[in-house]
C-alpha cells in the first residue's frame, strides 16, 4: 500500500464528518481509486459536547475521549490525524500532546489561509465555544490578521442553525448566510470564515456571502489533507478562498 493512512477523529457532529470525507475526495486530483487518500475514520457519536463543557454548562469534558480515539487510530497505523470540529481545537494541545502522530491544526491552517489571500480582518462564524475560547481570535492574531466575531443576535441565530437545524439534520437555505455575513461587512471584515463544520455542510456551495468571499475551514483542512497525505489536490479546488 502506498501513501499515508490519515486517521478522521469524527462523529463531532457525524454529517460534517461525512461531508469531510466527502470532499477529500472531490478535492483530490485522481484518476483511480489509488490515486485517492486512504483514510481510516472513526465516528465516535458519543464524544460529549465540546460548546457545553467550554462554557461552564457542562462538567463533562470531550477531551479523554478525544486522546483515548486519537490514541486508538494511532495504534491502527494512522501517519496524521485530521479532526474536523472547529470547536474540539480548544482541546488541541492536551490531545496532540497525548499522541505521537500529527494532528492537523484547522483553526490554524484556517487562518494562514486567510491571510496567504491577503485578508486583513475576518469575520467568525462558529459555536459559542469557538468564540469563548477565541480559537480564531489566537491564531489569525499571530500572523498579524484581525478577527471579529458576530454581535450577541447574530450569533444566536449561528447556534440556532448549527445545534437546531443542521445537527438535527434540518435543511437550511443557503440565503440564510447573507443574514449573517451583513453584519461583519458593516464591522469591516473583508472575508467570513465558515467556521464550524456545521456551517461548511450547510453553506458549503455558497461562494460569497454579503459581498464577501468566504473561506471555508472544513475545504482548508481538506487540502492540507490531501497534501499532507502525498497526494496532489485539484488545482481547480484547492482554493481555500472561493472568489
Amino acid at each position: 500500500m502506498s501513501g499515508r493512512l490519515v486517521g478522521v477523529l469524527g462523529g463531532t457532529g457525524p454529517a460534517a464528518t461525512a461531508y469531510f470525507l466527502q470532499r477529500l475526495v472531490e478535492r483530490t486530483e485522481a484518476r483511480c481509486d489509488q490515486d485517492h487518500v486512504r483514510t481510516l475514520a472513526f465516528n465516535d457519536t458519543a464524544i460529549p459536547d465540546r460548546t457545553a463543557f467550554l462554557l461552564g454548562r457542562s462538567d463533562r469534558s470531550p477531551l479523554a475521549a478525544l486522546i483515548e480515539d486519537g490514541q486508538l487510530l494511532e495504534a491502527c497505523g494512522c501517519d496524521l490525524l485530521a479532526l474536523p470540529c472547529n470547536t474540539a481545537h480548544g482541546f488541541f494541545d492536551e490531545l496532540q500532546g497525548a499522541l505521537g502522530i500529527p494532528v492537523v491544526h484547522m483553526v490554524r491552517e484556517t487562518a494562514a489561509a486567510a491571510s496567504a489571500v491577503g485578508l486583513a480582518r475576518i469575520g467568525v462564524l462558529a459555536t459559542s465555544g469557538t468564540v469563548a475560547a477565541d480559537l480564531y481570535g489566537h491564531e489569525a492574531a499571530r500572523l498579524g490578521v484581525d478577527c471579529l466575531y458576530p454581535d450577541s443576535a447574530t450569533q444566536a441565530r449561528v447556534n440556532r442553525i448549527i445545534f437546531d437545524e443542521v445537527k438535527a439534520g434540518r435543511f437550511v437555505e443557503p440565503a440564510a448566510l447573507e443574514a449573517l455575513a451583513a453584519p461583519l461587512r458593516a464591522a469591516g471584515c473583508d472575508g467570513v470564515v465558515l467556521g464550524c463544520t456545521e456551517l461548511s455542510l450547510a453553506f458549503g456551495g455558497v461562494t460569497r456571502a454579503a459581498g464577501l468571499p468566504v473561506v471555508d475551514a472544513l475545504d482548508v483542512l481538506a487540502d492540507c489533507v490531501i497534501m499532507r497525505a502525498g497526494r496532489p489536490p485539484k488545482t481547480s479546488k484547492n482554493l481555500s478562498l472561493r472568489n
